[in-house]
């Protein structure tokens, strides 16, 4: 039924994976890197596993608490000047 409609044309249901697409390339990719990540985590004993989430956790937060104040910084900044708009001619 999907294959009726326009291709510009949102189905009612949005737009979902093909019936026939099956599992591709990216997906084999993905599943191996998981893979991959498993067996690493598993090689590494436990009380160091949560001390490098616990580091990774804060990593993240600082990171976060880095844009945010970026952000904010930018929306100060553009609200204190006034910037000048000039027309460029076009000959």
């Amino acid at each position: 039924m999907d294959s009726e409609l326009p291709e510009d044309k949102v189905p009612p249901r949005g737009w979902g994976p093909r019936a026939d697409a099956g599992h591709g390339a990216g997906d084999a990719d993905g599943d191996n890197t998981r893979q991959l990540l498993e067996q690493l985590l598993g090689m590494i004993p436990d009380d160091l596993r949560l001390r490098l989430v616990e580091a990774l956790r804060q990593l993240l937060e600082s990171l976060r608490a880095l844009i945010e104040w970026c952000v904010a910084w930018l929306e100060r900044r553009g609200a204190s000047t006034d910037v000048e708009v000039r027309d460029i001619p076009i000959l």
